[in-house]
């Protein structure tokens, strides 16, 4: 049959292309590692050898300069929105974690929540990830961001998260706390602070992690299961180099799952602390 031939050689096709734009993926995110933590040495042989570790936080790459000059979290959306891959993950290297107790928490309902933005992933592999996030990941309901519920203990160690979809379900969101009625919660993960294999000044990163809420029977929990979130702080500074009060309101965050390549084959996103009943609309 000429049809099955043609839909298996399209199929075969699609694969191979997008395998080959995550090891495209991979090694762009390995190479900007090495960089990171061997960063190569000034042809001046004094430079070289005063060249340390700690030379990253004196002369940051054109890209985290870029984000110094950002002064407001309209300023940041617009830089990141049009900032490419690699600038992304270089960005996310030069971040810290954020800690648990400066979270926005809330009460279940007149709650602080987070609106989320896919930012670029190159060009294949972006329309992919809008259409698991976007199709897949919340049944068909537009993904809106997330929601931090308060930490499960005292010890501020971690606690639950839902994301937040667009649409009408079971678990919607109160008129009362959302600019937009027809909000639901869902896709419950676990957060915490944990070491990252990708580097930074503290090599920490806040971890969300779907696989404990993924139910062991369900055939496309095999996908979720894997799915990893970390994300890290894009503090936001004065003319003067002071931090402002805002740094918890911008998220930068790199989205993997774990049967894919892991931390290696991100997809880079970010979360912009909302408060309910504000009049600040997610831009789309």
């Amino acid at each position: 049959m000429i049809i099955p031939t043609i839909a298996t050689a399209a199929v075969g096709a699609a694969t191979i292309i997008l395998s080959a734009a995550s090891m495209s993926n991979m090694y762009e995110t390995y190479a900007l590692v090495q960089h990171h933590r061997h960063p190569s040495p000034h042809s001046s042989s004094s430079s070289a050898a005063a060249l340390s570790s700690s030379s990253l936080a004196s002369s940051p790459p054109a890209v985290v300069s870029k984000a110094k000059a950002w002064r407001t979290i309209d300023d940041a959306l617009e830089g990141l929105e049009n900032m490419k891959k690699k600038d992304l993950v270089e960005l996310f290297l030069h971040c810290n974690s954020p800690s648990i107790s400066d979270l926005a928490f809330g009460d279940g309902e007149q709650e602080m929540r987070y609106d989320g933005y896919l930012l670029d992933n190159g060009p294949i592999l972006t329309p992919v990830t809008n259409f698991i996030t976007n199709r897949l990941f919340g049944r068909g309901n537009r993904w809106l961001g997330k929601a931090y519920l308060s930490p499960t203990s005292s010890s501020n160690k971690g606690g639950i998260g839902k994301n937040r979809f667009s649409g009408n379900h079971e678990q919607k969101l109160p008129t009362a706390a959302s600019n937009t009625p027809d909000e639901f919660l869902d896709r419950t993960f676990d957060y915490s602070i944990g070491t990252s294999i990708l580097p930074s000044p503290t090599s920490k990163s806040l971890f969300n992690r779907y696989a404990p809420h993924c139910p062991s029977l369900s055939p496309m929990s095999l996908i979720w299961r894997g799915m990893v979130d970390e994300l890290r702080v894009l503090a936001l500074e004065d003319e003067s180099g002071k931090a402002k009060d805002e740094n918890m309101t911008i998220l930068l965050g790199m989205g993997y799952f774990t049967w894919s390549g892991g931390a290696w084959n991100l997809s880079p996103f970010c979360l912009v602390v909302r408060q309910c009943g504000s009049e600040r609309q997610k831009i789309e």
